[in-house]
């Protein structure tokens, strides 16, 4: 009960985790260097920024492999 089918389906539910985890992770490393520098909000909100289009950038990446391995050839 493996295959191409359900390698699709793990790749559509990543998704869910994926977008916030890139947002997260970018929010994290603001924070610390933030923290390091000893500033309030520019990195946090620059790297905020990168995890947002990070997220977006791999959401798109998934939906189009998946698109094209369900077309028909």
């Amino acid at each position: 009960m493996s295959g191409p089918r359900y390698q699709n389906l793990t790749d559509l539910l990543s998704i869910g985790i994926m977008l916030p985890a890139c947002i997260g992770i970018g929010y994290g490393i603001g924070y610390l260097l933030d923290h390091l520098a000893g500033t309030r909000m520019v990195f946090k909100i620059v790297f905020l920024l990168f995890g947002i289009a990070a997220g977006f950038i791999n959401l798109f990446r998934t939906v189009n492999k998946v698109e094209h391995d369900v077309t028909p050839k």
